[in-house]
């Protein structure tokens, strides 16, 4: 064992730093993220409007023409006033449009009643900031350090000419270009311009352009994955009959059947192992939690502090939570209390529910039994004290699920245990605790208590690695000193790692491929060029 895995982190530092809030304080979610960004790159949870993507090539080309300075942020500068404008002449023609940014803003600009309406930056960043990663990763534009990005002449280029072709007539964009100090637009000027630059209105040949770059005839070998993900949205869509959630894709791939398609079956293990880190950070966050409820609900927590035993302890004697959330996972009758139960005779349940009719494929167990990943994280986000029970529930499961891939080496079974032991890795901590846990057969109750321990300390792990990168930031929800933990006053509350699904079926429909009928006759059109790209790589 490396003396990184002997050496543990000091409680606390008192470093002065400043309290902040954060997204993944358990650090659980970093390689549920991992699995994603290699399963669908190109879109954020920040970029619902995917016609901003033309937008922004048709900004670089154009800021180009202009002769400025090759500068980063002189760009931006110029983008954020023409995108106001945008803005401005789509909040014209339809005040409820979505996806639009610095919508509210715009709103007050219009509403102010005067005869010109101001044009200036209407947020800190633009579309032509956030929509950067999506650009680059789907091939219309290369981020060059703090100059201008550059347009990609086989994808972005041509985006950025066919909306060249619809704007260059708008003359108050010409002005704008023009004009660096222009700042007011007369409304009818802006409602010239929103009629031909609606976000959510994209012409044909803008869109093919779009398609071409998101679900490619001909991609790279790293866009691959993208394909079969957004493939497996559109079968989806044509089975259903109806426009799939992001429930749907996670239940599918979990499921015997998977997409229905064994040209999906690769994809199907790609969002199976998402799913599985995911019920895995789902359970340790809302283990936090309740540990966080606990501590706050006493008026020792933030002054004299309370002893961890004493915390975990509470949490443990709230029996009925626990029972009732192994009840609700049919692991535990409603004669039985958690209070009885052993750790091995809760593997054993759980072995015996996804052993029953199962099958095996590149070392992932499927089984028909509803009990799966999406069942436990919804359950885990309602449980309170149960989600120490439900955490090693989790663990279980993991290993029921996946444990062979890793043991076999699958060639995507590495990111189940992206960055080992820091994060919980099912290679470097889950399995092998599971089968120690297994060995020494304690009561359910000793592990559930032992996870939740190890819960808080993956949380401070989590934050002094933080602090040694920047010591102004303190995301630390607690300290601890000695045996005692102390509130700093900031309450938590779990949730499940953003997949981006939600965010591309958006993109979808607003290509045309998926409606509420489900997959669009230009849907299925895509759908088999993905299938042809897909059944090329399976036979090279």
């Amino acid at each position: 064992m490396g003396i990184a895995k002997n050496l543990q982190p000091p409680d606390w530092v008192r470093s002065g730093a400043e309290i902040t809030g954060g997204l993944d304080l358990l650090g659980m979610r970093l390689p549920v993220q991992f699995i994603g960004g290699t399963l669908l790159d190109g879109v954020t949870t920040v970029t619902p409007s995917v016609r901003y993507l033309a937008f922004r090539a048709w900004l670089v080309h154009r800021y180009g023409q202009t002769g400025q300075a090759d500068d980063w942020q002189t760009y931006t500068d110029f983008a954020a006033r023409i995108e106001s404008a945008l803005v401005l002449g789509n909040l014209t023609q339809d005040r409820t449009i979505s996806g639009l940014i610095g919508a509210d803003q715009a709103l007050v600009h219009l509403d102010a009643g005067t005869p010109h309406v101001e044009v200036s930056s209407l947020v800190k960043s633009p579309a032509s900031t956030i929509y950067t990663g999506p650009s680059d990763q789907l091939g219309l534009s290369k981020t060059r350090d703090n100059l201008v990005p550059a347009l990609v002449d086989t994808r972005g280029l041509p985006l950025a000419l066919a909306v060249q072709q619809r704007l260059a007539r708008i003359p108050l964009l010409e002005r704008l270009v023009s004009e660096p100090k222009l700042t007011q637009a007369a409304l009818d000027d802006l409602r010239e311009l929103g009629a031909v630059a609606r976000i959510d209105q994209i012409p044909d040949d803008e869109r093919e352009l779009l398609l071409a770059a998101i679900v490619p005839a001909k991609p790279l070998p790293k866009e691959r994955a993208r394909v079969g993900t957004y493939a497996a949205l559109l079968a989806l869509a044509a089975k259903k009959k109806a426009r799939p959630t992001e429930g749907d894709l996670f239940d599918a791939a979990c499921s015997m059947n998977r997409f229905g398609e064994p040209l999906l079956d690769q994809v199907a293990v790609g969002w199976t192992f998402y799913g599985v880190r995911d019920a895995i950070a789902v359970t340790q966050e809302a283990v936090l939690a309740a540990v966080m409820s606990e501590i706050m609900a006493s008026p020792e927590g933030s002054l004299a502090g309370l002893a961890r035993e004493h915390v975990v302890g509470a949490l443990m004697e709230r029996v009925e939570e626990h029972d009732s959330a192994l009840r609700d996972l049919g692991l535990l009758s409603a004669a039985e209390s958690v209070t009885s139960l052993s750790f091995r005779e809760l593997q054993r349940r759980i072995d015996a529910r996804v052993s029953a009719d199962s099958v095996s494929s590149q070392g992932v167990k499927r089984w028909p039994d509803a009990l799966g990943e999406p069942l436990l994280y919804k359950r885990a986000l309602k449980s309170g004290a149960g989600a120490l029970s439900l955490a090693v529930v989790a663990w279980v499961l993991a290993a029921a699920r996946v444990a062979d891939a890793v043991r076999e080496n699958n060639p995507q079974a590495g990111s189940l245990s992206y960055q080992g032991w820091r994060r919980l890795g099912l290679r470097d901590v889950i399995l092998p605790e599971l089968e120690r846990f297994h060995r020494e057969d304690r009561p359910l109750r000793e592990v559930a208590a032992e996870l939740a321990y190890r819960t808080v300390q993956q949380h401070l792990q989590i934050t002094w690695s933080r602090l040694q990168v920047d010591l102004r930031r303190d995301v630390a929800l607690l300290t601890a000193e000695g045996n005692q933990w102390f509130s700093r006053g900031k309450s938590f509350t779990a949730g499940r790692t953003a997949s981006r699904i939600q965010q591309a079926l958006g993109w979808l429909g607003q290509l045309k491929l998926i409606d509420a009928g489900g997959i669009t006759a230009d849907g299925d059109v895509v759908l088999k060029r993905a299938f042809a790209v897909l059944a090329e790589e399976a036979a090279a």
